[in-house]
């Protein structure tokens, strides 16, 4: 009796060890779930009160200070990831990394369009309704008058930039600006000359770090490093100590995430204008974007983690709750960035290199849950202006958004921004914009989430596929390389006392 009650009490002891193992280990992802369910308690509630522009401010105001700690770190954590890791492979892995994943990106984004219209198709948002269309500018975003061309004629400028330290602050974009210029007219009583506006298109600048710049400039300076060896080596040790060092201080920030995503959350929530009138008029919209974003993160990402891991992606999808958290309360995918590397490292063995590498790219241009929320709005509107959707128009309507997601411009509401590019391509009239944007709140977050996901799949598959050389010098080297500065110091302290 005595060995059974020992025995019993044995059990519950490693039981509640157990359990407060478990506790410990995801304290934080628990707290932030807490802190989303926070949010949206708060939000809602908010909502009721009608709240000033004071209380509004003051309730995001610490979601406002938690995003500027990250993205004080996010600059010096990209390129220290990219410098280190590069210049640790040779250049054929380096280049092997870089075209996996760029194939990844575009065949998801394609897969992500051909995704949206099956679903848009499947329910029919737009058929029979008879919404009137929108004519309030207000909400229109403004497209600045961009063509396609311009899309990616900025996009090839900014993965070169002219300059390595404004590409830290600012990015190219093309601009439009009004001029007047003078007509001369024919008339049969005599030449008039008339005043004529147009539009005239330069290169400009827009505010905003230039990510894939800094990506170039940082694989093409780590690559450099690793081609000379030994002499790069405190080169590649600075870069390296500032990857640690800023890693540790994102490990203090991280723990500002569940009071952080609450705020931002609650925020958005209770500053939506006309948040059930819109769910309501448009609720076959909502449920047919929504029902393809539940498709790519429950079905699509699953199986193609399968199809390459040959492992369960239940576990997968478990690893992923805080870099979905965190790119889906801004929302922005960059945010979520330290996270997805974190993840990728720490829960599923990537190397480094790689994901120093890979998730600031994909971050960057891998836009699967975009093409859904793109594919999906244009069917509906096409449907409720009463187009002609034949098979050529949904051809062209695939390649047109799969196609401009890798050169979306750097603008508030950037997917709106290129639908409206896409539909005015088509000669669709965009109806009911206004509408649409009244629930970025809810459609910006859904689909920013399953962009982390693929994300973080790209850089997971790119590992899986690229055999990375390591090229960090050896343990000889380093001690040579050490006494020879030992040796320095020393003559400089020397030379200092005469």
């Amino acid at each position: 009796m005595t060995s059974s009650n020992n025995r019993l009490h044995k059990n519950r002891c490693w039981l509640t060890v157990s359990r407060a193992k478990w506790i410990k280990n995801n304290l934080l992802l628990i707290l932030v779930i807490l802190g989303v369910i926070a949010g949206f308690g708060i939000g809602f509630g908010v909502r009721l009160i009608h709240p000033s522009d004071s209380v509004l401010l003051w309730t995001g105001l610490p979601g406002d200070l938690y995003m500027r700690m990250l993205k004080a770190t996010l600059l010096p954590l990209i390129v220290s990831s990219i410098i280190a890791g590069t210049s640790s492979m040779d250049p054929k892995s380096s280049g092997k990394v870089g075209s996996i994943s760029l194939a990844y990106i575009i065949i998801t984004n394609g897969i992500g369009s051909i995704l949206g219209i099956a679903v848009g198709f499947m329910i029919n948002p737009g058929e029979g309704q008879s919404i009137s269309a929108d004519t309030n500018k207000q909400n229109q975003p403004n497209t600045r008058n961009l063509l396609p061309e311009d899309m990616f004629a900025d996009l090839i400028r900014n993965l070169f930039p002219d300059n390595m330290v404004a590409a830290t602050m600012q990015k190219s974009q093309t601009i439009y600006t009004k001029q007047m210029r003078l007509v001369e007219q024919n008339l049969t009583l005599g030449s008039t000359n008339e005043t004529v506006e147009y539009l005239k298109r330069s290169v400009g600048t827009a505010s905003g770090t230039n990510i894939l710049g800094l990506i170039i400039i940082c694989a093409a300076l780590g690559t450099a490093a690793a081609q000379i060896g030994g002499a790069a080596l405190l080169f590649v040790q600075f870069f390296k100590a500032v990857y640690l060092i800023i890693t540790k201080v994102l490990g203090w920030i991280v723990w500002f995430t569940p009071i952080g995503v609450a705020s931002l959350i609650a925020v958005s929530i209770a500053g939506a204008n006309q948040l059930e009138e819109t769910f309501a008029s448009l609720g076959y919209f909502v449920l047919t974007v929504t029902t393809g974003i539940a498709i790519h993160q429950l079905v699509y990402i699953p199986i193609l983690y399968l199809a390459f891991m040959r492992k369960s992606p239940f576990r997968f999808i478990g690893t992923l709750a805080k870099p979905y958290i965190t790119g889906f309360a801004p929302p922005s995918s960059a945010i979520a960035i330290p996270e997805m590397m974190r993840t990728c490292e720490e829960k599923h063995g990537v190397d480094k290199s790689v994901s120093g590498f890979v998730v600031p790219l994909a971050a960057s241009l891998n836009r699967d849950g975009s093409c859904i929320f793109i594919t999906v709005t244009a069917v509906y509107i096409a449907q409720l202006a009463g187009a002609d959707l034949n098979a050529g128009s949904i051809i062209t309507m695939t390649v047109l958004i799969t196609v401009n997601s890798l050169a979306i411009p750097a603008v508030t509401s950037a997917s709106i921004v290129t639908l409206l590019i896409v539909l005015s391509s088509l000669n669709i009239e965009p109806v009911n914009i206004g509408l649409i944007m009244a629930l970025e709140w809810f459609t910006d977050r859904i689909r920013t989430s399953s962009n982390v996901m693929s994300s973080v799949l790209c850089t997971i598959i790119t590992n899986k596929l690229s055999k990375i050389r390591n090229l960090d010098p050896p343990a000889e080297i380093n001690e040579t390389l050490e006494s020879e500065i030992k040796i320095d110091i020393s003559e400089v302290n020397s030379t200092t006392k005469l």
